[in-house]
């Protein structure tokens, strides 16, 4: 399936357009289209700034919009950080980051079949210690990083982290957690409330509370979780829900569900992503979404931002899409952002298994040039890299079946998939 946005025409001359491509790729088709790139961060302004003008009922903190609980309020310090390094990344012409995505541990009381992590999950190395841990967080507020997002496995196993979410700048920096939701009880609702926690995303696999507990194999585990949500948001805190569509689960509709479900629950914002083959499933491509899928949750999307419906829907089929690119979104791995293994590794984005280093043996800074210059990802992806399949032929087809993730990049080939020519 191949869609064309034609937003300038005279004449029957096509001035500004573009064309989506099958594999997710989006290509100029305009006269004129070469000039955008010289205006990318004006448009990028423009195109925010017309989303915020249009919704007038977004959530505030302190005071200010809220339109993505994994993005800073509108005319935060912290969003002003973030601007400064979009700034700095279109002047100087490479990216600086603006969120961190940090494993604190792999440790988890569930056995999902889809787990992103269970691959990275060692017994031969110690997770960071607290000080490790600290030393990160302020390499990353160096860096210019707004966003520090706490994941796992289950973060909340960790018993430290409220003292890690407490020791963030919040004058540089917010702190996320995405959680299973198992652990939201009253004390641990009021310790993260008290550390400074700034959003909270329970994970939600599927809007069926029965269907949700056995994909994840815990039954009740669906009630719990919605219990320490809105035990959560009693306290001031944003709450969100993150899930994701599969091929089979948007043939039933599930993302429209999901969402139905995020407004009943009156959630801030419904992060949707695509389904990525990561984790137990790296090899398994067979519920990533179809070309004409995602089209349809990006229609899904647009009408609700166009009809300013609450919750926000931040879906990854949206954040790909063409209106998305030109606002300087696309792919965020090695780009706007970076993940962090519970031992130190680092990696483009928290689906992609492969370790640029370890922040153990070499400075952050260091590891994130290497990143960003290599062919891999020495150029903005309009798509989701782990979603193509030329970055999965030329990568993450050639990392063996029996290796310990994330995989070291000097063990792949160095060329960039655009061009490459190599076999499964």
């Amino acid at each position: 399936m191949i869609r064309e946005q034609i937003y300038w025409k005279l004449c029957g001359k096509k001035l500004i357009s573009f064309k989506k491509l099958e594999d997710g790729d989006i290509v100029g088709t305009g006269i004129l289209n070469p000039l955008l790139k010289k205006l990318r961060l004006f448009i990028m302004i423009i195109m925010q700034a017309k989303f915020y003008k249009n919704y007038d009922n977004l959530g505030r903190w302190n005071g200010k919009m809220v339109s993505n609980t994994f993005a800073p309020p509108v005319g935060s310090r912290p969003m002003f950080r973030a601007f400064k390094s979009v700034l700095k990344s279109y002047l100087l012409g490479h990216p600086f980051p603006v969120a961190m995505t940090f494993a604190v541990t792999y440790r988890c009381q569930l056995k999902c079949a889809h787990c992103s992590a269970d691959r990275h999950l060692r017994k031969d190395e110690q997770e960071l210690t607290t000080e490790e841990v600290k030393k990160l967080i302020d390499d990353s507020q160096k860096l210019g990083v707004t966003i520090i997002a706490f994941t796992g496995g289950e973060p909340l196993l960790r018993e430290d982290l409220f003292e890690l979410i407490s020791y963030v700048d919040k004058r540089k920096a917010l702190p996320l957690l995405f959680t299973n939701g198992l652990l939201l009880t009253d004390e641990n609702v009021e310790k993260l409330a008290d550390a400074g926690l700034y959003s909270l995303f329970v994970s939600i696999d599927n809007p069926i509370p029965e269907e949700h507990d056995r994909l994840r194999g815990m039954p009740g585990l669906f009630k719990s979780a919605i219990n320490g949500l809105q035990k959560m948001k009693s306290k001031g805190v944003f709450v969100s829900l993150s899930s994701y569509a599969t091929r089979s689960s948007t043939e039933k509709g599930m993302y429209k569900k999901t969402y139905k479900l995020a407004q009943k629950l009156g959630v801030h914002n419904l992060i949707l992503f695509d389904c990525v083959p990561t984790g137990k499933m790296l090899k398994d491509t067979s519920e990533v979404l179809t070309p004409e899928q995602r089209e349809e949750i990006y229609q899904y999307s647009a009408e609700i931002f166009k009809q300013k419906k609450i919750p926000t829907l931040s879906s990854q089929s949206w954040q790909n899409s063409i209106e998305a690119n030109l606002a300087g979104i696309g792919c965020v791995a090695a780009n706007l952002q970076y993940y962090v293994s519970a031992y130190g590794d680092i990696s483009p984005c928290d689906f992609t298994p492969i370790s640029f280093g370890n922040i153990r043996r070499e400075p952050l800074k260091k590891i994130w040039k290497k990143m960003i210059y290599h062919p891999a990802y020495n150029h903005r992806s309009p798509c989701c890299r782990m979603q193509n399949q030329k970055f999965r032929r030329c990568y993450i087809n050639k990392i063996p079946d029996y290796a310990q993730l994330p995989y070291d990049f000097e063990k792949l080939p160095r060329v960039d998939y655009r061009k490459a020519m190599i076999a499964n």
